[in-house]
């Protein structure tokens, strides 16, 4: 069994710009990884959820990977999603992402005729994690949208004895007995990532050290706070970061869903990452006026600018 490095901070899960006519548009990420390195953030998780990898090809997935790695380095780590509705093509791109050097790989369940047999999916995770043996391997524990409804800490039990490279897991559900095992499994060996932002606080009271979220695209500043307040122990002041969280991915979630919204916010922040892919529908320039009046409204425009210090926690 390997041992590697816990990832720490705030990774985030970009998103993939697509042009007009549906292509994939690699132009956009120096700007944008020059963005979120200024703002402090430790990594970038690319071709996840947020980043549509489900809806692209392998060609397109791995042209979107080569774009990152050219841009990262010591200070930015990358870590690819390669999950996919097929275990091949899963394959392929671990493989694909340990030829480039990428940091450390990824993979949910299929979100298609999926399952929650915790051995059947260690099994699965073992075939995609021996593409790419020498790098860390992270299970996506995504339950509402793959339906593998499993308990993580027993595929971490499991895997430990057949996945030598096997990290840990992002975490993105609200199963926090699960997630407190998966923390606490042999003395703390796995690396446990904190998947909803709106929750951060609440894995860092269980220890979680490191998160991967959406809306650190365009707000990471909130989060840096919330984690420095908890490191502190003032927890008055980390639940009043943390709501402010929950306002900013309260109003995000009224446009469509996450992917959706936050490409849209992201955009306003200044770094426009083109349509969605279908089916996922993207927001007239009528919903785009009315979010952005609702961000001023709420007083978390600010955010978008890295200007936290203007916004109030309430």
């Amino acid at each position: 069994m390997q041992h590697f490095k816990k990832l720490e901070g705030l990774i985030t899960a970009v998103f993939t710009p697509f042009r007009e006519d549906g292509s994939v548009n690699p132009e956009v990420i120096p700007e944008y990884a020059s963005m979120l390195r200024r703002r402090g953030i430790a990594g970038v998780f690319v071709n996840g959820s947020s980043g549509e990898g489900v809806l692209m090809s392998n060609p397109e997935r791995k042209k979107m990977a080569e774009a990152w790695k050219a841009q990262v380095g010591p200070d930015l780590r990358l870590i690819i999603h390669v999950g996919s509705t097929s275990v091949e093509m899963s394959k392929e791109l671990a493989a694909h992402a340990a030829e480039i050097g990428a940091d450390a790989i990824s993979c949910m369940a299929p979100p298609f005729l999926s399952t929650s047999d915790v051995d059947v999916m260690t099994d699965y995770c073992s075939q995609v994690a021996a593409c790419a043996p020498d790098l860390p391997f992270y299970y996506y524990h995504l339950p509402v949208a793959t339906g593998a409804h499993l308990k993580v800490h027993k595929l971490l039990q499991k895997g430990s004895a057949v996945i030598p490279n096997l990290a840990g897991v992002k975490y993105t559900h609200t199963d926090f007995m699960d997630m407190h095992q998966c923390i606490a499994l042999e003395g703390g060996r796995f690396d446990v990532l904190h998947g909803h932002d709106e929750i951060l606080l609440n894995g860092l009271v269980l220890g979680i050290r490191g998160g991967i979220g959406t809306t650190y695209n365009f707000a990471p500043e909130v989060y840096t706070a919330i984690m420095d307040a908890y490191a502190q122990h003032d927890l008055e002041a980390a639940r009043r970061h943390q709501r402010v969280s929950i306002r900013l991915v309260d109003i995000m979630l009224k446009y469509v869903n996450a992917i959706v919204g936050g490409k849209a916010i992201l955009k306003l922040a200044g770094i426009d990452c083109g349509p969605c892919r279908t089916p996922l529908r993207n927001l007239s320039n009528k919903e785009l006026q009315s979010l952005e009046e609702e961000l001023k409204e709420a007083g978390l425009f600010e955010l978008l600018t890295g200007h936290y210090e203007a916004v109030q926690p309430s």
